[in-house]
């Protein structure tokens, strides 16, 4: 595969975002590669290999090592390119919606790369070989773009004190619960950034209302989606026609607003529909919309619980910021090399992703920069 050329306004636009994101790092080689390696990750069609990579970028047979060496060797600072991504995306000329937080699972075939565990994934049906990794997004009404990660790890990775030196994970790192991540994301980018609605389907949380207790004490508004047995007390309309606090027993959601068949033939049911609820062990016991979504003529049924008072319209455009992000991590797949890294250490995944963010960021509506025909991938969030 020969070198793969941009037009010189893209060379330019490539460069001049890679002076931004890439400022902090010190030595002028980490800059030179951290351009490279990003336009790598835009310019090599297919798989995002260092082999790849290295082809479309020059004929130079050492570049592959240089790329290696920068990404899994070189040990500089991915917090300030990912603060920097977050700014940008945040004062980009489309006003934040929301932040949205979801779990991206990578198949992995080995059982040497960080963090991989098998794990059983709803939407392929069965249980893989996999890293799983919570991604904090930024996003708008048109796009949403990564700016954190969290690889989660369990105590096979962190207490196995071999496999840990192996894998270069910091003494540190521990493992944490689905919900204190989300919460040290949202720490990292309201450190910096105006606030804005949590808009989460990360399932995997256990228990929800810890974690609506949290944000909450954080001035952080949110939208989660409950699993079906999360239990919620439902809250009945008092006669002045204000929710008063008029209360029934705890109950699953999924016993709520029942599916109806519709009485006309062909009249489709409506898409979404509220109740207002208390969640038993949030703090402060305030009264909590659940809004129940239905798919697919009522046979698919999401569960969402939010602190915002927000009519229904409001609300949809809110959950469209949870496709927008699916959608996302589908092309980080698919196009920018979510899948692709070989590496098996802490410090390389990390860089890794902070790359293939930055690629995103970038390249995401940009055919212009971008050498890569769409790959048909398994959607790689759960």
């Amino acid at each position: 595969m020969d070198a793969q050329h941009l037009p010189p306004a893209g060379e330019a636009s490539v460069s001049r975002f890679a002076e931004q994101v890439f400022a902090h790092l010190p030595r002028i080689d980490q800059r030179r590669w951290a351009h490279a390696y990003l336009r790598g990750l835009l310019a090599a069609p297919g798989r995002k290999s260092l082999s790849n990579m290295a082809t479309s970028l020059t004929t130079s047979r050492t570049a592959a090592l240089s790329l290696q060496q920068f990404i899994n060797g070189s040990p500089w600072d991915w917090r300030p390119a990912r603060r920097t991504l977050a700014r940008l995306t945040a004062t980009g000329p489309r006003p934040v919606r929301a932040w949205t937080a979801t779990l991206a699972v990578i198949p992995k075939r080995g059982d040497q790369a960080v963090g991989v565990h098998r794990r059983f994934v709803p939407e392929f049906g069965r249980t893989i070989k996999c890293q799983a990794a919570a991604g904090m997004f930024i996003a708008t009404d048109r796009h949403a773009v990564p700016v954190d990660w969290s690889l989660l790890l369990d105590a096979d990775w962190t207490e196995d004190r071999d496999r840990r030196v192996r894998a270069r994970i910091p003494d540190s790192v521990t493992p944490r619960p689905a919900d204190r991540t989300v919460l040290d994301m949202v720490d990292r980018l309201a450190a910096h950034l105006p606030v804005a609605p949590l808009v989460a389907d990360l399932t995997v949380v256990d228990d929800l209302p810890p974690l609506m207790s949290a944000l909450a004490r954080r001035g952080v508004p949110y939208l989660l989606e409950a699993r079906p047995h999360q239990a919620v007390r439902p809250v009945l309309q008092a006669t002045t026609g204000r929710f008063g606090r008029i209360q029934q027993d705890a109950v699953p959601v999924e016993s709520l607003l029942p599916r109806q068949r519709p009485r006309t033939p062909g009249t489709p049911q409506p898409t979404l529909r509220c109740v207002p609820v208390l969640t038993p062990g949030v703090q402060g016991a305030p009264v909590h919309r659940l809004w129940v979504q239905d798919a697919r003529g009522g046979r698919d049924r999401r569960y969402w619980l939010t602190n915002l008072s927000e009519d229904a319209p409001a609300v949809l455009a809110l959950l469209g910021t949870v496709a927008t992000t699916r959608d996302a991590v589908d092309r980080l797949g698919a196009d920018f090399g979510l899948l692709d890294f070989s590496g098996r250490s802490y410090l390389g995944w990390h860089h890794h992703m902070t790359m293939i963010s930055a690629a995103y960021a970038l390249g995401h509506d940009r055919p212009d920069l971008t050498g890569t025909p769409t790959r048909e991938v398994f959607r790689t969030s759960a």
